[in-house]
């Protein structure tokens, strides 16, 4: 195997050079640091820590096993990059703050401890939006991410640098986080394969949280193929390849009226399934007034930051006051400060309504008999750097904890990547990754 052809190659395709003896895990590790090195700066800016002398030493023990015979884990000897927010033993959790960018994690992230078991060879941390609270990229720490795409359009987020290391070729693996899109959203943008899993299924200790409703990890990858593995690895399941038949139906009012490109998109990518249309005007405010995060959001990173010495500040209100945020996030930051607390009447509610959604749309499933709902993962083009994005749908997802997928459907004629969300009622992810394999199919074959 020859550098050009890591820059595209699956996870499986990796795997089996490995054990052909084609390349060595060394050789895919400096790959690796090798396209971050030529593509990272100035083009890109997807990455906030490198550590390419841990990466090379993992490498080699990869390498060892493998030579002995040892058993190998599912990712032995492939590279991966993991979003700042996640802990990994000895290196920075910064989670895309100037302020946290000195508090370094005592152990790895129980994620983290499930890729070593796999093997994966960890080389660094991605770009992120700040503390996650956003979904255009912006960071105090490192700026904006690049879409990769088109230099100085939004790469999505908060998993900007993730979804980014991806596209460009840096790994076939990176693991973000989602709480309110923040996967699936810049692999939208970016034009890859992203899940938000059903919540509770993947842990979420060792995360700076956003709110421990709505937080969950997910990886983002280029291909269905490569997205099955990934979520196996992470979840320790293995998913059903067949089964009962995929019934789409697309929600009408998740599409922009004045969005041909993108609706034209996401209709094309489901039309193989001959979908119902579904009428559910209320969603989207439900959804939004389900939204849990502001009540969770300043006492969990309390909470977090309280055994973090390194921290500069330990609460959100002085966070608020520093202002050494991105400007971006100010808004978010003091609104959210002085928000009201679990604690209070509006947090019961909250929870209460995400409950009351979520049996909404088991009814609504059951009503229409499908199993799937189809939908842009944003209605808006990525906007550019500077701007606030508008017209996500990935809300509904992380407010009633059912899984949801973003999907390439193609490229808008100014070069810039569309996603269809599909999301499943909770413990269906199979479906989920069926309906990948057969939209990447159709889609390749119309090329």
């Amino acid at each position: 195997m020859q550098y050009a052809d890591y820059l595209t190659a699956s996870l499986s395709d990796l795997s089996l050079a490995l054990q052909r003896g084609d390349v060595t895990a060394r050789q895919l590790t400096d790959f690796a640091l090798q396209r971050i090195s030529e593509a990272d700066q100035p083009r890109y800016n997807a990455i906030t820590w490198l550590f390419a002398d841990d990466a090379r030493a993992a490498a080699e023990r990869s390498d060892t096993r493998r030579q002995r015979g040892e058993a190998l884990g599912q990712l032995d000897g492939i590279p991966v990059l993991i979003k700042d927010n996640i802990e990994v033993q000895g290196w920075p959790t910064s989670a895309g703050s100037v302020m946290l960018r000195d508090v370094i994690a005592d152990n790895d992230a129980p994620l983290v401890t499930r890729l070593r078991n796999q093997g994966a060879i960890l080389i660094g941390k991605t770009a992120m939006h700040e503390l996650a609270a956003g979904i255009t990229g912006a960071s105090s720490l490192s700026g904006f991410t690049h879409n990769a795409w088109q230099q100085g359009r939004s790469a999505g987020g908060s998993s900007s640098g993730s979804a980014v290391a991806v596209a460009a070729g840096y790994v076939p693996l990176a693991i973000g986080s989602d709480t309110a899109g923040s996967v699936r959203i810049p692999a939208a943008f970016n034009g890859l394969f992203g899940l938000r899993m059903t919540r509770g299924a993947l842990s979420t200790s060792g995360i700076v949280p956003l709110s421990p409703t709505q937080d969950i990890p997910g990886p983002l990858v280029r291909s269905a193929a490569d997205l099955r593995i990934a979520c196996e690895v992470l979840s320790g399941k293995t998913f059903a390849t067949e089964g009962e038949a995929l019934r789409v139906g697309i929600w009408q009012e998740g599409f922009a009226a004045d969005e041909d490109e993108i609706n034209q998109a996401v209709q094309a990518a489901v039309a193989g399934f001959a979908p119902a249309t579904l009428v559910w005007p209320e969603l989207e405010t439900l959804a939004a007034d389900a939204n849990i995060i502001g009540y969770e959001f300043s006492e969990a990173l309390a909470k977090y930051l309280a055994d973090k010495p390194q921290a500069q500040f330990y609460t959100l209100p002085d966070i608020a006051a520093s202002g050494l945020y991105h400007p971006q996030l100010e808004t978010v930051f003091k609104t959210r400060a002085v928000h009201p607390g679990t604690a209070s009447e509006g947090y019961a509610r909250v929870q209460q309504r995400q409950h009351d959604l979520y049996q909404q749309l088991v009814a609504m499933f059951d009503q229409h008999n499908i199993n799937l709902l189809a939908y842009p993962v944003v209605r808006r083009a990525p906007v550019k750097h500077g701007e606030m994005q508008e017209g996500s749908n990935a809300l509904v997802s992380a407010v009633t904890g059912a899984p949801a997928i973003s999907i390439p459907a193609g490229l808008s004629d100014d070069g810039l990547p569309i996603g269809v969300e599909l999301l499943a009622l909770r413990g269906r992810e199979d479906l989920l990754l069926r309906a990948a394999e057969a939209i990447e199919l159709r889609i390749s074959l119309n090329k």
